[in-house]
């Protein structure tokens, strides 16, 4: 018998075993950090500015990924407020703002979040209560092929040659209520007195082809030729032009509406330091460069230099940012309620 051969291969085998023993240790002990995201082509584009860049660097940490938007947040984070099953939580500023007000949230800081420091100050949140990684415009999406020309105005959704051939988005998405708060603007009134915009409305509702509540819903409408304008975002225009779908966006005269996407860590998360890390790494300047490539997200991060194609296509820098008007998103949240029920039984029966 060889027993200096029989020792080797024993001593292979148990090196094997403690190999294999380490790698099932290592993956018990990595953390699975849930968080919510917008879904389709905004996910991989995520998946490919944050998600696997940060695994790579965070090998203790696998990111896993639930899709919700921002009102099906709102409602996730109410409900696991004493036990709390999703992390991190991405979404509008409308819904961080309700968030904040219900103290559901996991305050931040420049100390465990350290890129905060790097925003543009118009992003800062008054006690960094949540961190906005993100934003795009509230425009006017239109076919380039059969609006000529562009549209100019909000008032352009009344124009009678776009009969049937428009959609608006319900009040219960951030596009339908960022569009209302600008018909409010337009029509000369208040948030409390929405008499105005309701009558226009109604003026406008037998021109609307439908009434869609997912992005995914515009972009086939647009995609299949069933709409030629609608309100929506610029990220998502640029993101269906991009396949070929010929339409491209406008900020009306009125102007636009900021719409900021935040990074909301729940409170009472069991994962709070891998949290951090995971918003922190959102802040940095390679993936706000690489979600704006990805994404065309416009980037918060004032230290973010795009390159001249993308920087082209979307809104971005602090000249852009003056020339967009933030709602009292508060005060919208708390009227809201009122104002979908009027909208079901005035405008969309």
């Amino acid at each position: 018998m060889n027993i200096r051969g029989l020792s080797r291969r024993i001593a292979l085998a148990l090196f094997a075993a403690l190999l294999l023993a380490l790698g099932a240790q290592s993956a018990r002990a990595q953390t699975e950090l849930v968080v919510t995201n917008y879904g389709g082509t905004f996910e991989d584009g995520w998946r490919k500015a944050v998600v696997e860049p940060f695994e790579k660097a965070h090998p203790d940490i696998k990111i896993k990924l639930v899709q919700k938007l921002v009102f099906e947040s709102m409602a996730l984070m109410r409900a696991q407020k004493d036990d709390v099953k999703i992390d991190v939580f991405m979404m509008d500023e409308v819904g961080a703002a309700q968030a904040t007000a219900e103290g559901l949230v996991q305050p931040v800081s420049v100390k465990s979040v350290p890129h905060l420091a790097d925003l543009y100050p118009e992003f800062r949140v008054p006690g960094d209560s949540f961190a906005k990684f993100m934003y795009v415009a509230a425009v006017i999406a239109y076919n380039t092929q059969q609006v000529k020309p562009a549209p100019q105005s909000y008032k352009d959704f009344w124009n009678a040659q776009y009969t049937g051939r428009i959609a608006i988005n319900n009040l219960d998405s951030a596009t339908g209520l960022s569009f209302f708060l600008m018909l409010l603007k337009t029509e000369g009134t208040a948030m409390d007195r929405p008499d105005p915009a309701f009558a226009a409305m109604k003026q406008l509702k037998p021109g609307i082809l439908t009434f869609p509540e997912q992005h995914a819903q515009l972009a086939q409408l647009f995609t299949q030729g069933d709409i030629v304008m609608a309100p929506w975002v610029s990220d998502r225009v640029v993101g269906l032009a991009s396949k070929g779908v010929p339409v491209a966006w406008v900020l009306p005269k009125e102007g636009g509406i900021l719409q900021e996407g935040g990074l909301v860590i729940a409170k009472g998360t069991k994962k709070l330091q891998a949290a951090l890390q995971y918003v922190n790494f959102a802040l940095s300047v390679e993936a706000q460069a690489a979600n704006a490539k990805y994404t065309f997200l416009s980037p918060t991060n004032s230290k973010v230099v795009l390159d001249p194609q993308t920087a082209a296509k979307i809104p971005n820098g602090l000249k852009i940012i003056k020339t967009l008007t933030r709602p009292d998103w508060k005060r919208a949240n708390e009227l809201r309620p009122q104002w979908i029920d009027r909208w079901n039984r005035e405008v969309t029966q």
